[in-house]
């Protein structure tokens, strides 16, 4: 049944949204859409609020214009970097090599499904800008476009390649002074950093160590005397609890 005046109330309605969500005027509003071929509406803007947020609020606000209407929430590059960094980090070695994930954008769109307007937060944002940026001058987009270049590009260099201009933490920076064979590749693919204990051992190994590694490999003691500590508590308790139960066994019965 056709609906009167559809396309004037679409319209309308993508406006009210765009406004609801904050969203500003422009490119990064919601635009109703109309496809000749398919003879389909559909709302469509990029990041932003997730598609149930919007699906939800169109059909509460013009049931009857927004029935049948697709939703289309695309995501823009430096939403593509942050989920690429997200999920590599905190993905489990593909292999023995620590090799990077094979991360899609499908993935990433899978993994931002349901967060409104993804932000990176804290040093994020310099390492996504790096992850754009360097994608980009690596040549052109690829047959995949551009959210393909940046995955295939993260997965080819790892995440310490775009860590230039970004603190690290001192147990970050020995890792990336010290760290060999697979420890190196686990840094390099998925910036997973030594131990602590593993970190100030190299460094203390270090016949000549630069000033800047001595001055982070101090820096972990507190946190090594902590460990420390910890793990001696629990080997006093296990051994306690073992003589408890030897007394027992070895009492003899009235």
């Amino acid at each position: 049944m056709a609906v009167a005046n559809r396309s004037g109330r679409l319209r309308r309605l993508a406006g009210t949204l765009t406004g609801q969500f904050g969203l500003p005027w422009g490119p990064t509003a919601i635009e109703a859409r109309y496809d000749e071929g398919r003879r389909e509406w559909s709302f469509v803007w990029p990041d932003g609020p997730t598609v149930a947020q919007v699906r939800r609020a169109a059909t509460s606000t013009e049931p009857e214009a927004a029935e049948g209407l697709l939703y289309e929430r695309t995501l823009s590059k430096e939403t593509y970097a942050l989920g690429v960094l997200r999920l590599t980090v905190a993905a489990a070695p593909a292999d023995k090599d620590f090799q990077s994930p094979g991360i899609h954008p499908f993935d990433v769109e899978k993994f931002f499904e349901k967060t409104k307007s993804p932000k990176a937060h804290g040093r994020e944002s310099a390492i996504v800008a790096n992850i754009v940026a360097q994608s980009k001058s690596s040549g052109g987009p690829g047959w995949g476009g551009e959210s393909q270049v940046i995955c295939d590009y993260v997965a080819k260099k790892g995440i310490a390649a775009f860590l230039t201009d970004v603190e690290l933490t001192p147990i970050e920076a020995l890792t990336a002074h010290y760290a060999r064979g697979e420890a190196e590749r686990a840094w390099r693919r998925r910036m997973v950093p030594l131990t602590p204990l593993e970190a100030f051992s190299t460094a203390q190994a270090d016949e000549q160590p630069p000033a800047a590694a001595v001055e982070a490999a101090l820096t972990l003691l507190p946190e090594l005397h902590a460990a420390l500590d910890t793990a001696a508590d629990r080997l006093r308790a296990r051994a306690a609890h073992h003589a408890v139960k030897q007394a027992g066994i070895s009492r003899p019965p009235v």
